[in-house]
């Protein structure tokens, strides 16, 4: 069985016991982290996975950060001014104009909450293309502006490493953040 098959194993296993998905009574959020190198691998392995919480009775829904980010793009009309600026403007500047876009009124929260709102029962989601994320939002701000709102079992996928219990470095380049509370499983 590889690495990611065990991590999901692992994760399965706690779904199968309701007390133990949240026994801290917070938030029922995990972080399936994995190696970034393993994302393509993870990506595969998706499909095999909804198959297997379908075979224990559970419903699962699939978001994908990528889709919410160009959603808020979209809908921000400023798109087309970004590809006409391109190439007179360094990286830099358009990556502070994505993050405006994505932050402002909380959009990229709001987008993932509207996923989160209805606790159905043996519903759970999946988030994933998290790595898309970078650089214009933290995914540790984005589930404290969850925080209180996650009314159904979600699973993040992050592309990262794992420091002590509470610690996460996102793409593993990032400086360790020791601040994540929600459950992690994995690397």
């Amino acid at each position: 069985m590889s690495s990611l098959d065990s991590i999901f194993e692992e994760l399965r296993q706690q779904f199968k016991t309701p007390d133990a998905l949240n026994p801290a009574k917070s938030d029922p959020l995990f972080y399936f982290v994995h190696a970034p190198e393993d994302t393509l691998e993870l990506k595969k392995r998706i499909p095999l996975w909804i198959a297997k919480f379908r075979e224990d009775g559970k419903e699962v829904e699939v978001v994908s950060f990528a889709d919410l980010l160009w959603q808020i793009i979209d809908a921000s009309g400023r798109w087309d001014d970004w590809l006409e600026s391109e190439p007179t403007e360094e990286p830099e500047q358009i990556n502070r104009a994505v993050k405006d876009a994505v932050r402002s009124g909380n959009a990229l929260v709001e987008a993932v909450a509207r996923h989160l709102d209805s606790a159905l029962p043996n519903r759970v989601l999946f988030l994933v293309d998290a790595a898309l994320v970078h650089p214009y939002f933290r995914l540790r701000t984005l589930v404290s502006g969850l925080h209180d709102r996650v009314k159904l079992p979600a699973i993040i996928f992050y592309p990262g490493r794992r420091s002590g219990q509470y610690g996460l470095r996102f793409l593993g380049f990032y400086p360790e953040d020791p601040n994540y509370r929600s459950s992690l499983i994995g690397d």
